[in-house]
């Protein structure tokens, strides 16, 4: 690092010294159901920022609970903006929190986001970015395209990671090349029977609640972008997608989750910055679980070490497989 990501970072790890940050109480605690195949957090926007030691302070509280939990997840995905400015130390002290609940999970999945690219070189951006994931014990970075998008396959499910092909101030640009891929990699789940988990950071237009997650404004704003239509018609044309994640810093709500038939949407509160909406509760995210017969989604309050009231809305969602 340089004179000034060491300074920052030394600063960081000072104020996070003297915050409190308490282990969730047992009664909630989460539990790993030995009857899932696969089980994982879904995290969106923690935005780890020097200028911000409250963000750290809510991230942290999502990965205390998670050290207290019963178990072990299979995976933790952070669904973009892990660092507000896309800078070294924040991206260390995000690894530092993540490292040390590395024995709670096996893969680390994280796609970008639009303020981890945004403002820098796009080429040094990305490799900082890998350098940030590889870091962290259970960080997969598995791309050889010069991009940042690639998959991950497991016994039930293929997670496939999407990533902007160039900076992008708001939006994602998902080129032809990336598009064709996305389309080979749902078609090769589909094929073999699984789940494909599909994660970006932005969702696609007119979705989600947009424009009203997303301050009610625009045709574009909040969404991909230019290429929303092209990714939604390479969606319809398979089954059993899943398309997760971030960027609105919506918390649960009726917009959370949208079926769309053959796939279906699942926009995620932020872990780190304000939740706009009814529930702006702080470091909200959902636990995932794979069973042979359905998937379950469960809202997690996780600085309150607790679930959401099972009927609110966005609190709990089924999909039969």
């Amino acid at each position: 690092m340089n004179k000034y990501n060491e300074n920052n970072y030394k600063t960081m790890c000072e104020e996070y010294s003297r915050m409190t940050v308490a282990m969730p109480p047992d009664s909630e605690r989460i539990v790993r159901d030995s009857e899932a195949l696969f089980t994982f957090a879904a995290w969106g926007d923690p935005q780890i920022f020097h200028g911000s030691s409250s963000r750290t302070q809510k991230f942290a509280f999502a990965c205390a609970d998670i050290a207290n939990m019963e178990g072990k997840l299979d995976a933790i995905a952070i669904l973009g903006d892990i660092a507000e400015m896309g800078a070294e130390c924040e991206y260390k002290m995000c690894a530092d929190l993540l490292n040390g609940i590395s024995d709670k999970f096996t893969d680390l999945l994280c796609v970008t986001g639009n303020h981890d690219i945004r403002i820098r070189d796009y080429k040094s951006q990305r490799n900082k970015f890998r350098d940030f994931v590889l870091s962290v014990k259970g960080g997969v970075f598995d791309n050889d395209n010069g991009g940042y998008y690639f998959s991950r396959d497991y016994d039930c499910c293929r997670f496939i990671l999407m990533g902007s092909d160039s900076n992008s101030f708001e939006g994602t640009n998902i080129g032809r090349a990336q598009r064709k891929w996305l389309d080979d990699e749902i078609g090769k789940a589909e094929k073999e029977g699984k789940i494909a988990f599909v994660l970006n950071h932005q969702t696609l237009k007119h979705s989600n609640g947009l424009p009203v997650t997303w301050g009610g404004n625009g045709k574009w704003r909040g969404s991909i972008g230019i290429q929303s239509d092209k990714i939604k018609d390479i969606f319809e044309k398979h089954k059993n997608v899943i398309f997760i994640t971030g960027h609105l810093h919506y918390g649960f709500s009726v917009y959370s989750y949208e079926d769309c038939g053959c796939f279906k949407l699942l926009s995620l509160p932020t872990v780190g910055v304000v939740n706009h909406g009814s529930m702006n509760k702080d470091s909200q995210g959902y636990i995932i679980s794979v069973y042979p017969d359905k998937i379950t989604i469960r809202a997690r309050l996780h600085m309150e070490g607790k679930w959401l009231n099972p009927k609110a809305q966005g609190a709990y969602i089924e999909i039969k497989r």
